[in-house]
């Protein structure tokens, strides 16, 4: 009897898919709980299990550190730079390679605090100044009508076409970067005219 293949996978280039590949053994890395400790006296005193169990502390000692450190990697400002990178492509769908690790870090920090800012001239603001752009103005035809009476629908006066003309200073060279980044931080309805200053 043979056995059906229903899926194989190729084996991977480099790392797995999702592995940001620094992650590793750390070599020499103690453990503060050597297995040696955990068995029996009679399995302590084997020389077999005296020369196996060294092995497996070296292979857990990382896991053990990481889990130790688990709140660090969660903070972005000591979290290591290759998690900060995997959190943020969580967040920022528009990431790319130039992000600078200090932009990076504080954007990340700064997520929850700004997304309620979200599609506003001061969101757009705070996302930009001082990694981005070093200076931002914005103008955007946005409006409100009220009344204090019931009204129907189909008399309410035409709004006006929703318009932001943001003008900006690049805090770097690339200024097409900034524009793109700016043209997915502005919301999908409005028109947008970017100038630079």
């Amino acid at each position: 009897m043979t056995a059906d293949t229903f899926i194989e996978e190729d084996e991977f280039e480099t790392d797995p898919p999702n592995s940001t590949g620094e992650r590793r053994l750390v070599e020499g890395l103690g453990t503060p709980f050597p297995l040696i400790n955990a068995v029996p006296p009679m399995l302590a005193e084997d020389p077999f299990v005296q020369r196996m169990l060294p092995g497996l502390d070296e292979v857990l000692a990382p896991v053990i550190s990481t889990l130790d450190c688990f709140p660090a990697y969660l903070d972005p400002s000591t979290a290591p730079m290759d998690m900060v990178r995997y959190v943020a492509s969580w967040l920022f769908p528009q990431i790319d390679e130039e992000w600078g690790e200090d932009a990076l870090r504080h954007s990340l920090a700064t997520a929850v605090a700004r997304s309620g800012w979200r599609g506003t001239a001061r969101g757009l603001e705070l996302a930009l100044v001082p990694y981005e752009a070093s200076s931002v103005t914005i103008e955007e035809s946005g409006s409100v009508s009220v009344s204090s009476t019931a009204t129907d629908p189909d008399q309410w006066p035409d709004a006006p076409e929703p318009r932001v003309t943001v003008r900006f200073t690049p805090a770097g060279d690339d200024a097409d970067r900034v524009a793109k980044v700016i043209r997915t931080l502005v919301p999908a309805h409005a028109l947008l005219t970017l100038e630079r200053e």
